[in-house]
This record gives structure tokens, C-alpha cells and sequence, in this order.
């Protein structure tokens, strides 16, 4: 019965937004009773942070799997620049700014998370030290979020460009990082 008001609070915070999220509206995509959500979640910061704490454990997840897969580069840009991630990441930053428990648990979660992702960068790129690995997931980080946003918006200007930036410097990556005696592709 948890998993289901996890279930319903998540999907409103896609679908709506955090502006959609109230214990009744929880309830009634869970098709429970508001009064059953409080007897699981004894306040709405606490169905936040369960579902805060399953996004993590899925992002983990796809992490493992990405640095598992045969172009690990490729595969955390991908997670990095997941639409449907990076949107439900905002309407949760936007709850953040308001809500100091939700906040803590996020930035501990990032700090955790990014410090993972640099750890792995830096063994992908350790042929590259010339790009340090903190300041390649930052850029990834961003610019992944950045072009999500701002399309919500409708303004793409420059994306196909950085874009078509962050292909060739996957490509040449991936090409020093197989065998770091190649010459990068031609651009």
C-alpha cells in the first residue's frame, strides 16, 4: 500500500508538476483515502522523501548499468541528459527550495552521486588528464539539464550545436580510451 502512494506522489510530480502535489491528490491517484496516506507518511515530506530515495536507488542503478555497458562515456552522458530525468529533478529542486529536510536529503544524494560519477570519469579519461574528471560531470550535468529546460521552453538555439560538440568529444574519448595510440575521428 506504500509503494502505492510513492507510486501516485512520483507520477503527479511528472505529470503536473510540484505545483499538483497535495496529499489529496495523492490519494486519489493512489485511489486510497487521504487519511491512509497518513497512517504510511506521517507528513507530505515524507512521501516527498520516499520518492526522492526510489529515484535515487534507479539512478544507481542505470549508473551501474552505464559504466557496465561497452561505451560507459556514452552511456553517462545519456543518464545525464535523460529528458524525463532531468525534468523530474527540477520539480523536485523546486520543492527543495522551500522544504529544508527534502533539500538536505537531495544535496546529500547529489554530493554522493557526483562524487561516484567523478571517480568513474576519472578512470574512463585517465588517459585525459588534461580534463579533469569533476569539471567533465559538471559540464555533463549541466548541459544536460540546461538543454531539457530550456526545450520545455521551447528554445533550442545553439543545442544542435553543443550537441554535435559533445559527440566529437565522445567520439575522441572513446577512441583515445580503446587504445589511447589512435588518432582521434575526424571531425
Amino acid at each position: 500500500m506504500r509503494m502505492l502512494f510513492v507510486d501516485a506522489a512520483e507520477q503527479i510530480l511528472r505529470d503536473e508538476g510540484y505545483i499538483g502535489i497535495s496529499a489529496r491528490q495523492v490519494a486519489a491517484r493512489a485511489g486510497q483515502k487521504t487519511q491512509l496516506l497518513y497512517y504510511y507518511f506521517r507528513t507530505m515530506d515524507d512521501l516527498i522523501l520516499a520518492v526522492v530515495r526510489r529515484i535515487n536507488e534507479r539512478r544507481l542503478q542505470r549508473f551501474e548499468e552505464a559504466l557496465a555497458s561497452a561505451d560507459p562515456l556514452r552511456a553517462l552522458w545519456d543518464l545525464n541528459s535523460n529528458p524525463a530525468g532531468a525534468a523530474l529533478s527540477a520539480e523536485l529542486t523546486s520543492i527543495a527550495i522551500h522544504r529544508e529536510e527534502i533539500r538536505a536529503e537531495i544535496v546529500r544524494s547529489a554530493q554522493q552521486f557526483r562524487a561516484m560519477q567523478v571517480k568513474a570519469t576519472s578512470r574512463l579519461l585517465a588517459h585525459r588528464e588534461d580534463f579533469p574528471a569533476a569539471g567533465i560531470v559538471m559540464i555533463a550535468a549541466a548541459l544536460g539539464r540546461m538543454i531539457v529546460s530550456e526545450s520545455a521552453l521551447g528554445l533550442t538555439d545553439g543545442h544542435h550545436e553543443a550537441l554535435a560538440i559533445v559527440e566529437r568529444a565522445l567520439l575522441d574519448f572513446g577512441a583515445r580510451h580503446r587504445d589511447p595510440h589512435t588518432s582521434p575521428p575526424a571531425a
